[in-house]
């Protein structure tokens, strides 16, 4: 019989959530190329920001709802999910009326392949007076780091590529000279892939494809199974007009 929900999440450990409980789905050959082929790709300037940190440097980073939207044109929004599978309150402190928190929150990211990646991130709120608004803050700013870092490391589009100095020198256009390596007319500029988007659509078709020759092998190979399926179907009709 199906599982409910309750105890799909039982077998799967008390710590753990559907969504790492999704079922597992394989990639056709066709779409794992192309998600693989638009996983390659550095990102372009459009998706990278940057600010200053301490010591006067720049940092540069990519947003969150930048690398969600990239995460579900790769995977389609129903081809990944994440969990928190922990999160510890590091510290609060109060100090002139005014708190100070950190958290640190573990991120786990599963495509429907069942291939997964789990990372850490922190989160900082200062300066809040209120304890609420702080605890908030600092956990959403950790899930939200956790989950850039699980992402990024299925490949170069979905942030990995930041962490290379050279490319960021040469996608910003510092005065250094570009690396061959680096070509920016192959950067990644906008959020369609229409390559994943055809493989995608080409793989819905194929399963849609497969359910009635499935249906017909059935019939065709034990006509007794279905006669007994259609009889129950017409009994649970009946059970249901005498309620």
């Amino acid at each position: 019989g199906h599982l409910t929900i309750e105890a799909q999440h039982h077998l799967c450990g008390k710590s753990q959530t559907l969504g790492q409980c999704m079922p597992s789905c394989q990639y056709t050959a066709e779409e794992y190329g192309a998600i693989q082929a638009a996983l390659r790709q550095r990102l372009g300037p459009e998706y990278i920001s940057s600010r200053q940190a301490g010591g006067g440097q720049k940092v540069c980073y990519i947003e969150g709802h930048r690398v969600i939207s990239l995460a579900n044109e790769m995977f389609g929004y129903n081809g990944w999910a994440h969990s928190v599978t922990q999160q510890n309150v590091d510290f609060v402190d109060l100090n002139n009326g005014k708190f100070y928190v950190g958290v640190c929150a573990f991120v786990k990211v599963q495509l429907k392949d069942g291939a997964f990646h789990e990372d850490v991130g922190y989160g900082v709120s200062e300066g809040l007076k209120s304890k609420a608004l702080s605890l908030e803050k600092a956990r959403k700013e950790a899930v939200t780091d956790g989950l850039k870092r699980a992402l990024k490391c299925f490949g170069n589009a979905l942030g990995n590529c930041i962490l290379d100095k050279d490319y960021l020198r040469s996608v910003n256009k510092l005065p250094r000279q570009m690396s061959p390596d680096f070509d920016l007319s192959k950067a990644k500029r906008q959020d369609l892939e229409p390559a994943v988007e055809k493989a995608r659509y080409r793989s819905c078709l194929q399963k849609a494809h497969e359910v009635p020759q499935q249906f017909s092998t059935a019939i065709s190979g034990n006509p007794d199974q279905l006669e007994s399926s259609l009889s129950a179907t017409e009994q649970d009709q009946q059970n249901r007009l005498e309620i």
